[in-house]
């Protein structure tokens, strides 16, 4: 099968680990730049420049999924840990809004210290209480596509138990041999109906899988179109400051799930060598 190719007709998996690369490398800045105390203006460019980064990933993910939905599903530059987790092909939509509220509760203890000292800076613990408003109506709207979601999977899943499939399972089970057949005959017998009516489904059968692909394709270019504007509606309802911090968590997060992925595959890797 033909390889999934990158925006540039990179290989894919090139394109993601050059992504990967250069997120590790925005993250870095983010925390230079939160250090430095740096202008709001030139924080809010590089809050941008973060932002186009994680357009331009799903820009290229849309490319994938419209060449081969299901590798991109099996993500094979993902570790299994991480493919293992994910929701139609990504990351839960709701998790956006979870971070920002875990990154709210995390700071307060340290911003009530540079309170106490003096210190003035607006951090996501300083949310006010526009911000969490809006944030609590993204949450409600993102939780609603979300099991929108759940719920076109779950159709498209039980969808296998419908015709043809179900006709071909029923004929399948209808196979039975003569009572007066010897074992070799009656084994023969059903050999020869079976390729006799796997063939007669064949076209059917390519059909409905060929609606159940695109189907999971649209379905996770949806999926991937919650996610994508979920994140920037976020940093939308935040200050530069607050949205470089939120930023900052969000990769973090997926950082260190790609290494202890990683080290999990590697574990299993040496462990599976050490057996044989």
């Amino acid at each position: 099968m033909p390889e999934v190719l990158g925006p540039n007709n990179e290989k894919y998996a090139d394109f993601y680990a050059n992504w990967v690369k250069l997120q590790e490398e925005y993250l870095q800045e983010l925390r230079a730049a939160l250090d430095s105390n740096i202008h709001a203006a030139e924080l809010s460019g590089l809050v941008q420049k973060v932002l186009a980064h994680y357009e331009e990933y799903y820009t290229a993910k849309d490319g994938a999924t419209r060449q081969d939905v299901l590798k991109v599903v099996q993500s094979s530059w993902k570790s299994p840990l991480e493919t293992a987790f994910m929701f139609i092909g990504g990351w839960r939509p709701t998790i956006a809004c979870q971070v920002a509220y875990a990154q709210a509760g995390q700071q307060i203890e340290a911003e009530l210290a540079e309170f106490l000292s003096g210190i003035d800076t607006p951090t996501m613990a300083s949310l006010s209480s526009k911000q969490l408003s809006r944030i609590s109506d993204l949450q409600q709207l993102t939780q609603k596509s979300e099991e929108d979601l759940e719920h076109r999977m779950a159709v498209l899943q039980q969808g296998f138990a419908d015709e043809p499939l179900l006709s071909l399972a029923q004929g399948h089970d209808q196979h039975r041999s003569h009572p007066m057949l010897s074992l070799e005959q009656a084994g023969e017998q059903q050999r020869a109906e079976e390729e006799a009516g796997d063939s007669d489904h064949v076209p059917e059968l390519q059909s409905a899988m060929d609606e159940k692909v695109k189907a999971l394709e649209e379905l996770v270019i949806d999926a991937d179109d919650v996610r994508s504007r979920t994140l920037k509606e976020m940093v939308q309802i935040l200050n530069p400051v607050q949205a470089a911090q939120y930023l900052v968590a969000a990769a973090q997060i997926q950082v260190a799930i790609r290494h202890l992925g990683a080290k999990h595959n590697g574990t299993h890797h040496n462990s599976e060598h050490t057996e044989a």
